[in-house]
């Protein structure tokens, strides 16, 4: 900021009547919550132990139908997935107990109780009641990490947009109404791919030509099923068939041996 080369120091929305930046930036779970919140919360927690005392606890813990075992911890893991951190979430608290105070225990399973209970697919004034009382609970026992000289204070934008998170369920619904999550395919298209197709090597520029020239394969391929359909098939000649209708006969007559004077009656 002090050189200009970062930050904005007028936001475009500042001369604007009756606008709130808390309501029109909607809850993000992934990034926010799994990728903010609780990746905050993890680094913590290894603070106050070691990596290797974490690892140690994880690696110990037994398997258990869906829930993810880290065999080999979680401080070797880098980038750390969604997916990941959801695993990680389902064990923290397994690992905390015996090493953090009772106020350390009660925030961190407030702050997941909160994590939780903002994905739910439907709310009433009950879950809506939950959630403000997990954060309130979080606020009043996080200190426990100043007094531990983890943290001098918690001036953290992510951990300030929970304030938030009910007020904008209740004008805009659910949070999986504004989650992108289910975009985080596209990264495998878009960057992985085009980091295995360059030579690991000054990659940016490599993973760009990639996408255009994949871009470019792609409209040919659009233009070429497209001047596939337009073409007419050729007109089959229609002619006219006839069927003749066969006449079955009985392989056996109803009444043999029968005189001729009878059948000309």
């Amino acid at each position: 900021m002090d050189h200009e080369v970062a930050g904005i120091h007028r936001p475009f929305w500042q001369g604007f009547p009756l606008t709130n930046v808390s309501l029109f930036l909607t809850p993000y779970v992934l990034h926010q919550l799994y990728q903010g919140v609780f990746k905050h919360l993890i680094g913590w927690c290894q603070s106050l132990m070691t990596e290797a005392e974490s690892d140690a606890r994880i690696r110990l813990l037994p398997p258990a139908f869906g829930v993810r075992h880290f065999d080999k911890g979680i401080s070797i893991l880098s980038p750390v997935s969604g997916k990941e951190r959801k695993g990680m979430a389902r064990i923290l608290l397994g690992c905390l107990v015996g090493k953090l105070p009772v106020k350390g225990i009660q925030a961190c399973r407030r702050i997941l109780d909160f994590i939780y209970l903002s994905q739910y697919t439907t709310h009433d004034e009950g879950t809506l009641a939950c959630m403000r009382e997990a954060l309130d609970t979080w606020h009043k026992n996080r200190d426990f990490l100043i007094d531990a000289t983890v943290r001098e204070d918690f001036n953290i934008p992510k951990f300030r947009s929970l304030l938030h998170y009910v007020d904008s369920i209740q004008y805009f619904g659910t949070t999986d109404d504004y989650n992108t999550e289910m975009f985080e395919r596209l990264h495998i298209d878009f960057a992985k791919n085009g980091w295995r197709a360059s030579n690991r090597r000054d990659e940016f520029p490599q993973m760009i030509t990639w996408l255009e020239r994949q871009e470019k394969i792609s409209s040919f391929a659009a233009y070429l099923a497209w001047l596939e359909s337009s073409k007419k098939p050729p007109q089959l000649l229609v002619t006219r068939t006839f069927t003749w209708q066969a006449i079955q006969l009985a392989k056996k007559p109803q009444s043999p041996r029968l005189p001729a004077t009878p059948c000309e009656h």
